[in-house]
């Protein structure tokens, strides 16, 4: 299933910057996975074969803004594995990235082929911007 990465859930950051992934969400992401920002003020986790197809798409872009992209994404993007208790190690600079640097808590987020580390209060502003309106005329106008 394409989009099979859903919903989210508040975990703990423990003090070496660890964070647990849910169990749900942990089979598709693989045993290995690509850690990078993510659009938004968040991390991305991406299943090896999702992040090959983005910087696919990405090497199809004009050259100017494909460096742009490749220096936003590929400067902070590292392969990694969660640990046996499937936890997740954010070291300092990809926490600070995403203002999670002295968090005790983050948003874990399935967002269909990937999965989002956000800031809970971020994470509550971006949820919460959006109103069944603003959805029902998206749906609307692009037929769905």
């Amino acid at each position: 299933m394409k989009y099979s990465l859903m919903g989210n859930r508040t975990n703990k950051i423990d003090a070496k910057g660890r964070i647990s992934i849910p169990a749900n969400m942990r089979g598709e992401l693989g045993t290995e996975f690509v850690a990078s920002r993510g659009t938004g003020k968040c991390l991305a986790l991406y299943p090896l074969d999702e992040w090959d197809e983005f910087m696919e798409s990405i090497e199809k872009v004009n050259h100017k803004k494909r460096k742009q992209l490749k220096l936003f994404f590929l400067s902070s993007a590292e392969r990694m594995s969660l640990d046996g208790q499937g936890r997740l190690l954010l070291n300092e600079e990809l926490r600070k990235s995403v203002d999670l640097l002295g968090e005790s808590e983050a948003v874990v987020f399935g967002n269909g082929t990937k999965v989002e580390i956000w800031n809970c209060r971020q994470f509550a502003q971006e949820v919460g911007g959006i109103s069944v309106e603003e959805v029902e005329d998206i749906l609307d106008e692009f037929d769905i």
